[in-house]
């Protein structure tokens, strides 16, 4: 059993109930039809997003949290096992892709060339400085301040910050993106 499917069966991610509040914030810049959710989780964002209309894919490496997503959903969302360090998507083919809590620099292009035209981005996830607020991660994936905005200089900015949150009691350092590929 993988490190993740462990934290999924001991339940280190209940309580995620609710969908990102940049999501929800922000998923009406969306236009309809395909959206990726990359490195999905539970399911909560892809869920809410299927309720809206949208036809959503899914990617997830975690068997349990993919069992879990399943049970929580009663709408159409393709999900596909897999590593989201080969995503399996072809150019051109997202109208939105979202992306939380999870960063391979490797594929940032990769993102960008599966969205549409237009199509939305909205990526959230933690700054090297998360290190001096709490438990020690892997450097490889935390942004440097700037980073998350630099990757994506050829889209329309819709909004972009980089802060510390406390987010269900936890101070977290991040980088918030929403942009419109040009």
């Amino acid at each position: 059993m993988s490190s993740w499917d462990e934290r999924y069966k001991n339940g280190f991610y209940d309580g995620e109930d609710e969908p990102k509040e940049l999501l929800l914030k922000f998923w009406q810049t969306i236009p309809k039809g395909n959206v990726i959710d990359i490195a999905m989780g539970i399911g909560k964002d892809a869920i809410f997003l299927a309720d809206r209309g949208y036809n959503v894919f899914g990617i997830e490496m975690s068997i349990e949290a993919i069992k879990i997503a399943k049970q929580s959903t009663k709408n159409n969302i393709s999900i596909i096992c897999g590593d989201a360090g080969c995503l399996p998507f072809k150019e051109n083919t997202a109208k939105g892709i979202i992306v939380f809590y999870f960063l391979l620099r490797d594929i940032m292009k990769d993102i960008e060339n599966i969205l549409q035209k237009r199509g939305t981005l909205i990526y959230e996830t933690f700054l090297k400085k998360q290190n001096e607020i709490d438990r020690k991660r892997n450097k490889d994936f935390l942004l440097d301040d700037g980073e998350l905005i630099s990757h994506f200089s050829n889209f329309e900015i819709l909004f972009y910050e980089e802060t510390i949150l406390t987010i269900k009691g936890k101070k977290r350092a991040i980088a918030r993106f929403v942009g419109r590929k040009k």
